[in-house]
């Protein structure tokens, strides 16, 4: 997890409101001594530190590339299971870059119900597959907060049962843009969830995206000849 968490608004010349300060104190107002989120949100972890603006070069390649680039045709399929019925997602199993939730519930008295928020960029099938594999191999079970919490359920001689659906669609990280809408939407589902039933770890919302990473340079750790 990251000590700092760095807000980098563009600077502008054109812009005679001081971003940097109004930040701070919005940070000071909205995170007071108390709040649940203080620790995390407070003026020793958050720092602030102006970024450029593209220039002209950088532009017109973001423009050129989405005019050159050939567009691809959607899939209509929405769903590849082949007993409908059983598709974990209600026949929607094929959507990518989403904020899911997954509603847990358990055969043990009392137990009620508690709620899990993930992302996926690629289907969610794939997402799904992983999860499986977490429930059923106890080597795995510390994989998510999910997985441990329904392994917990099965020591305690439980059946658990999990209902997922769709919160939102959201763009994951891309060079052009160079934030990922995808990380952000989870982070703002986690923070914003009113219940106190969540499995989600406050300190998720700390994570760096994991996103960027295919997008960045591989030094080799040994020279070719």
């Amino acid at each position: 997890s990251r000590k700092i968490i760095w807000f980098n608004p563009p600077f502008n010349n054109n812009v005679k409101t001081n971003v940097g300060r109004c930040f701070l104190n919005m940070i000071q107002k909205h995170f007071p001594q108390g709040h649940k989120l203080q620790k995390i949100f407070n003026k020793n972890t958050v720092k602030v530190s102006y970024s450029c603006m593209p220039n002209i070069k950088s532009i017109i390649n973001a423009h050129n590339k989405k005019v050159l680039s050939p567009q691809q045709q959607p899939d209509e399929r929405t769903c590849n299971c082949i007993r409908k019925e059983r598709c974990p997602m209600s026949q929607n199993c094929l959507v990518s870059n989403i904020v899911y939730e997954a509603t847990l519930t358990s055969s043990l008295p009392g137990y009620g119900e508690k709620k899990y928020i993930g992302l996926c960029e690629s289907t969610f099938k794939t997402r799904y597959s992983a999860h499986k594999t977490s429930f059923n191999l106890e080597r795995y079970r510390n994989n998510t907060t999910l997985s441990t919490e329904v392994w917990q359920i099965k020591d305690g001689g439980g059946i658990p049962s999990i209902v997922w659906r769709v919160i939102r669609k959201s763009k994951a990280f891309t060079p052009e843009s160079g934030r990922c809408a995808l990380c952000e939407a989870e982070k703002f589902e986690i923070i914003n969830y009113p219940g106190s039933n969540l499995l989600n770890k406050r300190s998720e919302i700390m994570g760096k995206c994991r996103h960027q990473r295919k997008f960045e340079l591989e030094l080799c750790s040994k020279e070719k000849n």
